[in-house]
């Protein structure tokens, strides 16, 4: 994708005739509306979008259930009551005061996180209700012995916004201002979502443990969710106390938690036109259902569960707004070709990887383990396992069930912190690191059980993949600086060029294809593709031909030697098929009970004493 391609004719990955309908729409509705009321009915729609997108980056993009998010807006509100206006006599101006409001409930969000981070799900939904409950009861009751909330009576009489020497009294003039800040907000939400920080949100709503696997710091990304969701809701509590004059507790009780929520569900979480849809259409529904008195909620309340029922991934679901693009499809093969055709060396593709230049040091020890052992109470999964993977060698590592295989991989990569013992890398200790840490040394895997991020593209998966190697923050985001763009550029080549060497499986018209409709044999070659886009020198292959195959199985064996003839990986890798790891092993290590049994050549593991009664339960015969 040219780098040109990434900003021409969009704000944001906003279509730019999108952009003008919708300011079209915004600046003619005070002028088709029959009253005051009406106008003031459409400003609130633009806070409660505000809203309902601020959560949908914490819930939304990042999957993590926060019932406190309500008391951020609280806190923006409060905030600016307290500096524009006489209560203790500050009259700071507005265009100051809003990002002070979001800087504090920013900061609020990022503690509320790190109280957080140990917790998920029901038990992180009670831990940020607890923290809206807190809130809600110290704008209640600190109006003494120093009155700073005002209690029960709130804050009234703020100063009106005043911006560039212009005042905004009328409701129309604030109109225009909410939707302001609502446009902004629809702007940041699109450019986050569709950056290196949206998809890692994604990968850790999907899949937390793969996340972290493919280098997502997903601590970090957390924290930068409940801060960033935060902030959005501090400036729309902001703006919506200088739209409505003063600040009362009742503004920010459980009864918005609600309804937000039925914004970001009925929408569709992390469908940023549904939330918006939604907000609208849930900020006009009660006031257009008034006149019917005590039916209105009855209503109210019985078509939101119709439109759940009829509609439960929301409004929109995964329909997308974008104008789509014709696309040249690529025919998927009816049979599959030798291996060699894999790599496009004649250049056939459009995106081939480089191939690695100078020899490999066969002799140079690549990762080393020191007498590992891990403990799970009083089973020894792992006890004492020593070996060494030397640059460019293919180890398998066989055993019974249970005999520690995976362990040993979820060891290496971070997973566990190893009981005792060393790993060394490159010369370097990881030891204990966490797996994000680990995919950055250079060591990179696949799962025994398929971890894709299925509701994400073939395309989005491998990209993925490249976050630890990216850097670019939320201002360049934010603001599509020009390091960025190159990044981002990068980020795609790459991810391509790793899909390329699947051949038609993975590239073309797949690239758009969600990972959940992949057949699971080109799911298996996703994983893999994935764990090669890290840019890592060494990966660790879990059983890469399970549920394969015998077709298959002879091509993803020849594929994996010639990722390491041609391309220099280094490969370990456990797998069940003993023709597979005779055919392309170049060194053997059994295990049984944890512990270390056998080592060699496939012909002289196969033949041991130890790994025919490990498998077998006798001592004679051949595994």
């Amino acid at each position: 994708m040219a780098l040109s391609s990434l900003g021409q004719k969009k704000i944001g990955d906003i279509p730019l005739q999108s952009l003008v309908l919708i300011l079209a729409v915004v600046v003619v509705i005070p002028w088709i509306m029959p009253n005051n009321y009406w106008i003031r009915i459409a400003g609130n729609a633009g806070l409660w979008i505000m809203l309902s997108l601020g959560l949908n980056v914490v819930a939304g993009f990042a999957g993590l259930l926060d019932l406190g998010y309500v008391a951020f807006y609280a806190i923006g509100g409060y905030t600016y009551a307290l500096l524009c206006s006489g209560h203790w006599n500050i009259h700071l101006p507005f265009w100051l005061v809003v990002p002070i409001c979001a800087l504090a409930a920013s900061a609020c969000g990022w503690g509320l996180g790190f109280t957080s981070l140990r917790v998920s799900g029901d038990y992180l939904a009670i831990v940020t209700l607890g923290f809206a409950e807190i809130v809600r009861l110290l704008l209640l009751n600190l109006d003494r012995p120093i009155n700073i909330t005002g209690g029960p009576n709130g804050l009234p009489d703020l100063d009106f916004a005043h911006i560039f020497g212009f005042t905004f009294r009328t409701v129309t003039q604030y109109y225009y201002l909410v939707m302001f800040f609502a446009l902004l907000v629809i702007l940041a939400s699109y450019r986050l979502k569709r950056s290196r920080l949206g998809r890692g949100w994604e990968a850790l709503r999907e899949d937390e443990l793969a996340a972290d696997a493919m280098g997502v710091n997903t601590t970090y990304m957390k924290l930068l969710a409940f801060g960033i969701g935060a902030s959005i809701a501090g400036g729309a509590g902001a703006v919506f106390a200088s739209w409505q004059g003063g600040v009362f507790p009742n503004n920010f009780g459980f009864s918005q938690l609600v309804t937000v929520y039925c914004m970001l569900i009925l929408g569709g979480v992390g469908n940023i036109w549904g939330v918006i849809l939604a907000a609208i259409i849930l900020s006009i529904l009660p006031e257009a259902l008034r006149e019917y008195g005590a039916f209105r909620m009855i209503g109210y309340g019985l078509l939101l569960v119709v439109l759940m029922a009829l509609r439960p991934q929301g409004i929109l679901g995964e329909i997308s707004l974008r104008p789509k693009r014709k696309k040249k499809e690529v025919e998927e093969p009816e049979t599959l070709k030798a291996a060699e055709e894999l790599f496009y060396g004649d250049g056939s593709h459009d995106f081939v990887k480089p191939l690695k230049k100078g020899k490999l040091n066969k002799d140079r020890v690549l990762l080393e383990l020191k007498d590992l052992t891990m403990i799970f109470g009083g089973l020894h999964a792992v006890d004492r396992l020593s070996l060494k993977v030397y640059e460019g060698e293919i180890l398998s590592i066989i055993g019974p069930n249970g005999a520690g295989k995976t362990t040993v991989f979820n060891l290496i990569t971070g997973i566990y912190p190893p009981t005792s013992g060393h790993i060394i890398f490159d010369g370097k200790e990881i030891t204990g690191l966490k797996p994000h840490k680990v995919v950055e040394k250079g060591v990179a895997r696949t799962f025994q059980t398929l971890r894709l991020f299925t509701n994400m593209t073939v395309l989005e998966n491998a990209m993925v993949a490249q976050h630890c190697r990216t850097k670019s923050g939320l201002f360049s985001i934010l603001f599509r600086l020009p390091g960025f763009l190159k990044e981002e550029e990068r980020i795609e080549r790459v991810a391509k060029e790793n899909l390329g060497l699947f051949g038609a499986r993975l590239t073309g018209f797949r690239y758009k294809q969600k990972a959940i409709n992949l057949s699971y044999a080109n799911r298996r070659r996703l994983e893999i593709a994935r764990a090669l886009a890290t840019d890592s020198r060494l990966i660790l292959l879990d059983e890469p031909s399970a549920g394969m195959n015998p077709k298959e199985t002879e091509e993803i064996t020849r594929f994996i030697r010639n990722l390491r003839d041609k391309y220099g990986y280094t490969f370990i890798i456990i797998e069940h098929k003993l023709n597979v790891v005779r055919t392309i092993s170049d060194r053997v290590i059994a295990l049984d009970y944890g512990k270390k049994i056998a080592e060699g050549s496939y012909d002289e593991v196969a033949d041991n004493e130890y790994v025919v009664q490990a498998y077998l339960g006798r001592k004679k015969g051949r595994v």
